[in-house]
């Protein structure tokens, strides 16, 4: 399947046969979603057990880029590196040959197909999305239950998983609020299943799931992440801007607040009054600017072919276009232009808004058509954006 068909609409792609209003309004954060496409290829533009072949083969291999695991007997990490840390790449083949998961964690910031994929999703969401890749083989398992403290989708790639869900014993978990077997157990089974290729399943984080490969053949699937940002991030935030403001908040805590006998009388009555404070000054509009801002500036930028672009001339005619899933802002402080974007803000001259607002758009443009000035300010506009990657051209030289 072209990537193009995965990427121009990747929640429906992957959820198919329900509206993404009602994933929202039913399954979002709530229950699992099984989406069987009964179409095998349906995501082989994504990834394919040959580029992992290729992978492990072929290309460095930081400590950080590989990992394995196994339900029964477990792996230790020493166990396929050497004693540098650096990755054993025959011993990491010869543990898969018997029964360990490899997981290639993060992927998608060594693979621009995968790159692609998840920026077309962090559009959807306004959320950080990331991959991991998991090759199993047949007939073995890599975790016990477990829940995990991000929304997962499983994508299944190659091969075949039986799914196991059980309760949510904890609802939302924190982020690095990581499962713990001795706090919490599997309960009740809910669901079971088999993921085939090309079907694709939904977890909310806190569900309690297992899952082992079925048959001979090996499975390989891709679990994209969702670290969502939440309202107690928003809420902190808030507090934290009220603070910047307002002394009260800066106060230290009561000398002995500690101690044997301390009476917490006084200090709860100075608590509600910072409550009614908070209450007062906080500035909703004021934080989330800065909470959708902050998201904006996190982005990874995207700079496939903006090298090659550079290598040529900047030609007037050519045909510019703002670059796809690019989440980006423009804005002004009274004596620049400000364009908020992935790694950070470029400033421009304050004249360059209105010709910013055409750029970012979304509709093809050339140093032509805005009216390149005389002092060649434009296509140096151009080549800044183009340098950042906030535009490509249509045609790629």
């Amino acid at each position: 399947m072209p990537l193009e068909a995965i990427i121009k609409d990747p929640l429906s792609y992957l959820i198919s046969r329900i509206s993404k209003t009602e994933f929202f309004k039913t399954y979002y954060e709530k229950e699992a979603l099984l989406s069987k496409h009964n179409d095998a290829n349906r995501f082989h533009g994504l990834l394919s057990i040959d580029r992992i072949d290729e992978i492990i083969a072929s290309t460095e291999l930081p400590p950080s880029s590989l990992d394995m695991v196994r339900k029964e007997p477990p792996i230790e990490r020493s166990y396929y590196t050497f004693k540098n840390g650096n990755i054993d790449r025959g011993a990491v083949i010869r543990h898969y040959q018997e029964g360990a998961t490899i997981i290639l964690p993060q992927l998608h910031l060594a693979d621009e197909t995968l790159a692609k994929f998840c920026r077309s999703l962090e559009n959807v969401f306004s959320s950080h999305v990331q991959t991991n890749i998991y090759l199993t083989p047949g007939r073995s398992q890599g975790f016990n239950t477990h829940y995990d403290d991000h929304d997962v989708f499983i994508i299944q790639l190659s091969g075949i998983k039986k799914w196991r869900l059980y309760q949510k014993p904890i609802d939302n978990p924190y982020r690095g609020e990581s499962f713990n077997t001795k706090d919490y157990k599997p309960g009740e089974l809910q669901k079971e299943f088999e993921l085939k290729e090309g079907d694709c399943v939904y977890i909310p984080r806190g569900l309690m799931h297992d899952a082992i490969s079925v048959g001979e053949k090996a499975s390989l699937h891709i679990t994209v992440g969702l670290i969502v940002k939440k309202w107690a991030d928003l809420m902190l935030e808030a507090l934290s801007e009220v603070a910047i403001r307002n002394p009260k908040f800066r106060r230290s805590l009561p000398p002995g607040f500690a101690r044997p006998g301390y009476n917490n009388k006084s200090a709860k009555i100075y608590f509600d009054e910072l409550i009614n404070e908070f209450q007062k000054n906080s500035n909703f509009d004021e934080v989330f600017e800065v909470i959708k801002e902050n998201f904006i500036r996190e982005r990874n930028p995207n700079l496939r072919g903006s090298l090659i672009d550079t290598s040529s001339n900047f030609l007037k005619e050519r045909q510019y276009i703002r670059r796809p899933n690019l989440q980006a802002r423009l804005k002004r402080d009274g004596i620049e232009a400000i364009v908020i974007c992935g790694g950070g803000d470029l400033r421009f001259e304050l004249k360059a808004y209105k010709v910013l607002q055409v750029i970012l758009s979304g509709e093809p443009f050339s140093a032509a058509s805005l009216g390149e000035s005389e002092d060649g300010s434009t296509l140096d506009m151009f080549k800044k954006l183009t340098a950042f990657g906030i535009i490509e051209p249509i045609e790629k030289t």
